[in-house]
């Protein structure tokens, strides 16, 4: 077994090899170099593009990779809107409205006056110097303002500004969040239909919320954007730059090491580079499966009280389901197997699952790769092996497996 320490080695080089918790670039960006080109294709020639995977794979670091490479390599100049904070019709139109500006178009960097000319072509934008930049607020002209408008017409200045030798692209990252204001999907088709010469990137990681804007008989932006579905990375690629990670700042982590986080962690990107910059913590030179395990115990416990939390806000029906999928993934849920796994009934099973604040809407649970599984593999490994934790009592890194 390796020898483990808290900290790092001492000659160890000071770059952070794993970060995890908010996206990640540039060496830290795991392999997922077919998407990122297709990505920068499309952003580059004026194509619509839709961008689906579950929280935790990689989706905004990869948005973020390929903006990046679209900017210096095609020039182009690519806003990057996050509606997830967005809660109606204006604040969405001032996220955009930040996103064209300051990013796409650069005014961000301009001094107050030169901005208020600027904006003259976009009546009701006042902008505002912020600690973290320039923001936009938007006037409100009458007690039923809409604020449809707002929205559209910094993409028609962001057209406008396109030219052969610049692209021009908006990403929209966390779409789903308009599924339930009222006349925005609708938006965005006009603006699909009569703004070519703008690339959108829409991405969601809500399945459900996204296939209600794109899929399906009566969706407002069916066809409208070619799509791309993100899974986990493959085993090889992943377990590759975990190594050449490790070796990179100093330190040495087993092909075996590399397959177990893999494999514990569920290949998801975020929580691979949890577990390994956790294992990589708390080893002094060459990491083994052992350290593996012993780094896993170590996160456990750090995130014991938060796990159990979530535990115990589960009604006692949901906490029999996510117990019976923990560690045995099931393609039918609802099935006589699972059932009797849960000791549950199916109508049971289903309200635990489906019903309103249910597992499915609560992203404790989700269909992928053709089985129900839980989808935060440390909080599966929790109810495996770390539940006793939440008493007090200690686990032993040899019993996970």
């Amino acid at each position: 077994m390796a020898r483990v320490k808290r900290g790092r080695a001492e000659g160890s080089r000071d770059e952070i090899p794993f970060l995890s918790g908010s996206p990640v670039q540039g060496a830290h960006f795991g392999d997922r170099d077919e998407q990122t080109k297709l990505l920068v294709s499309r952003m580059t020639s004026g194509r619509n593009v839709l961008v689906i995977s579950p929280r935790r794979f990689g989706k905004t670091s990869l948005l973020l990779t390929a903006a990046a490479r679209a900017r210096r390599t095609k020039g182009a100049r690519v806003g990057m809107a996050n509606l997830f904070y967005c809660t109606d019709r204006r604040e969405v139109a001032e996220e955009v409205t930040r996103a064209v500006l300051n990013g796409a178009l650069g005014w961000g960097g301009a001094t107050i006056g030169r901005l208020r000319e600027l904006v003259r072509a976009l009546p009701g934008i006042t902008p505002r110097v912020e600690a973290g930049g320039v923001s936009y607020s938007l006037a409100v002209s009458s007690p039923g303002h809409s604020f449809l408008e707002e929205i559209r017409r910094p993409i028609e200045l962001l057209r406008d500004s396109a030219e052969s030798a610049h692209p021009v692209c908006l990403v929209l990252d966390e779409f789903q969040q308009i599924a339930e204001m009222e006349g925005l999907a609708g938006v965005f088709k006009g603006i699909c239909d009569d703004i070519p010469e703008v690339s959108l990137v829409f991405s969601g990681s809500h399945r459900h919320l996204m296939a209600v804007l794109f899929e399906g008989a009566g969706a407002a932006l069916k066809n409208v954007a070619e799509p791309l579905g993100l899974d986990v990375i493959p085993e090889p690629e992943m377990t590759a730059f975990l190594r050449s990670r490790f070796e990179a700042c100093g330190k040495q982590l087993t092909s075996g090491a590399a397959s177990l986080i893999y494999e514990l962690m569920g290949g998801i990107p975020h929580f691979v580079q949890l577990l390994a910059g956790a294992t990589f913590d708390v080893v002094e030179a060459v990491a083994d499966e052992a350290t593996v395990r012993e780094a896993l115990v170590v996160v456990l416990s750090r995130q014991r009280a938060l796990l159990a939390q979530g535990y115990e806000d589960m009604s006692p029906t949901q906490r029999k389901v996510v117990r019976a999928l923990a560690g045995v993934p099931d393609s039918e849920i609802q099935g006589v197997d699972f059932g009797r796994r849960a000791g549950l009934a199916a109508s049971s099973i289903q309200a635990a699952v489906k019903g309103r604040r249910g597992l499915e809407e609560r992203e404790v649970v989700a269909f992928q790769r053709g089985q129900w599984r839980l989808a935060d593999p440390l909080f599966e490994r929790f109810l495996l092996y770390g539940l006793g934790l939440d008493l007090g009592e200690s686990l032993n890194p040899a019993d996970i497996r």
